[in-house]
């Protein structure tokens, strides 16, 4: 990613192998944040996932199957590849005595920092936050956006004077969305029109919402409309649009997987020259 795109769009954040307590309190946070973030909870599909985001920012958490040996060398392994050099690391752990800890962390690069689990929630949110920020990462930036052109399922409908109107949702943020508008709906919306009680179907959620036209223009053969989601939105419904949002980048980076991009090495007897 070239140094200007990162200034405006930030850094992927990838967390490998995290505990259901870290997810639920440091990672739902981040998500709230608006920082882009993903899981991955099988260490053997990570090298794969990573090649094709290797400017990301990447946390492994010290957690079984691995035992600390296997985890140094899983970290070590991707200073071997010219392909990770962008990629900054972290490392979250337990508490570890100190001797222990030395022999670990000796030859890691961890430029992501070091998050101790033993912190209260809101002293490992507020240490990941400041690493973040210093890496690049930007939250609160709102354009943490899941394509919907692939969904089958991924409109809004509302009723007027006994007519259904319809639009394709084509990518989704939590402050709006871009839809497809047909020269035939031409007449349905105009800009600046405000819409209430506006179901979105995405997959398998339906939430309602109240949305602005803020924008329509020429898409090759149809309409782009920009919509933003009016104020008098529920907080509760652009939570739902956010869990979409989860679920929808969560699949983008496994949906090419295949056996081969299984990562076989044992890291439990791994030796570097």
């Amino acid at each position: 990613m070239a140094e200007q795109d990162k200034n405006v769009f930030g850094r992927k954040v990838f967390f490998i192998n995290p505990s259901a307590v870290f997810e639920s309190k440091v990672i739902e946070r981040l998500r709230l944040m608006e920082y882009e973030v993903y899981i991955i909870d099988d260490y053997r599909k990570a090298k794969a996932i990573l090649r094709k985001n290797a400017d990301s920012i990447c946390y492994v958490a010290l957690e079984p199957p691995l035992t600390l040996k296997g985890w140094h060398n899983f970290i070590k392994s991707f200073e071997e590849e010219s392909v990770f050099s962008p990629l900054d690391m972290g490392i979250i752990s337990e508490s570890l005595p100190k001797e222990k800890w030395f022999n670990f962390v000796n030859g890691l690069q961890h430029d992501a920092g070091i998050i101790m689990t033993a912190e209260n929630p809101e002293g490992m949110l507020h240490e990941v936050v400041k690493n973040l920020d210093n890496l690049g990462a930007m939250g609160l930036r709102k354009y943490v956006r899941a394509n919907c052109i692939q969904e089958p399922k991924a409109d809004a409908l509302w009723m007027r004077d006994n007519r259904m109107f319809q639009l394709k949702i084509i990518d989704i943020s939590s402050v709006g969305f871009a839809a497809r508008l047909a020269a035939n709906q031409a007449n349905a919306v105009g800009v600046n029109q405000v819409i209430r009680g506006v179901t979105l179907n995405l997959r398998t959620h339906q939430i309602v919402v109240d949305i602005k036209i803020s924008g329509i223009k020429a898409a090759g053969d149809f309409l782009l409309a920009i919509v933003m989601f009016d104020s008098s939105t529920p907080p509760q419904a652009i939570d739902k649009v956010r869990a979409y949002i989860t679920e929808n980048l969560q699949d983008s980076i496994v949906a090419n997987l295949t056996r081969n991009d299984i990562d076989r090495l044992d890291y439990e007897n791994l030796e570097f020259l």
